[in-house]
């Protein structure tokens, strides 16, 4: 079977598995099929701190889950701080170009390959209003990367994260509740004043720089809280943010 039919058949099998071991038994399958040793896929929450409405699914060496939780070295996992960062998968040799490594992040990279994983292909998965997440596909130390199967693992960590996320019905508790995207769409002039909002402008600053007057930034604010079922200009500008309308570059830059 072909690398790509391989891909096919494992996307039509995660549409059908309706339990977490089915998922696991098909993860476990693609790992060795594209040339990885282990696999781990969830929410960047720390166990303690895990809930229904987390993802956490892994076959790493038990030896070090435990390590990971007797050292912390959850919070500061620089392979997690990394796919934070980033929109693009990559590979563990590329963290010093993603993130600047500190003393704590190379001593868990060291304990790592010390337990016998060596290195790895992360795929960062960012859905708004859900913890960040990630699928990663990790070889044992002193192997080499399948570099070339890194498409086909891509491929494979989105959509069985997609699955997780679709046996983890609490995640619908962690969205806004009754929100719709057709009655929470701004339009362009309701984004401008919501962005100007999220500045610290006031509505006769907004009306000054989008050359409207002060009543009519009024009425867009007015519109748009309505539409996403707020009562305040904070809140308003939070659920645009938790829903991903609004980015944190937007207000910042």
């Amino acid at each position: 079977m072909s690398l790509f039919a391989d891909v096919q058949q494992f996307v039509r099998e995660c549409g059908r598995v309706t339990t977490v071991p089915e998922l696991e038994t098909l993860l476990d399958g693609a790992t060795r099929t594209f040339g990885f040793d282990y696999y781990a896929l969830g929410h960047h929450v720390s166990r303690a701190h895990a809930g229904p409405n987390t993802i956490r699914i892994m076959d790493y060496p038990d030896l070090w889950t435990d390590m990971i939780s007797a050292r912390g070295y959850f919070t500061d996992d620089p392979v997690l701080a990394a796919s934070e960062r980033s929109a693009a998968a990559f590979d563990w040799f590329d963290l010093p170009d993603i993130i600047e490594l500190t003393e704590r992040h190379v001593e868990i990279i060291e304990a790592a390959h010390d337990v016998g994983i060596g290195n790895g292909f992360v795929i960062p998965v960012h859905i708004p209003g859900e913890y960040p997440g990630s699928c990663s596909f990790t070889v044992r130390t002193g192997r080499s990367l399948p570099v070339a199967n890194f498409p086909a693992a891509q491929y494979v960590g989105c959509f069985a994260f997609e699955a997780a996320r679709r046996m983890t019905p609490a995640i619908a508790k962690f969205r806004p509740q009754g929100e719709t995207s057709a009655s929470q769409t701004l339009t362009q002039r309701q984004f401008d004043c919501l962005m100007l909002v999220a500045k610290g402008k006031s509505d006769w600053d907004i009306g000054r720089l989008l050359g409207i007057s002060d009543q009519t930034v009024h009425k867009h604010i007015e519109e748009s809280k309505r539409r996403y079922g707020v009562p305040t200009r904070m809140q308003l500008v939070i659920r645009a943010l938790f829903n991903g309308q609004l980015t944190f570059s937007d207000v910042l830059n």
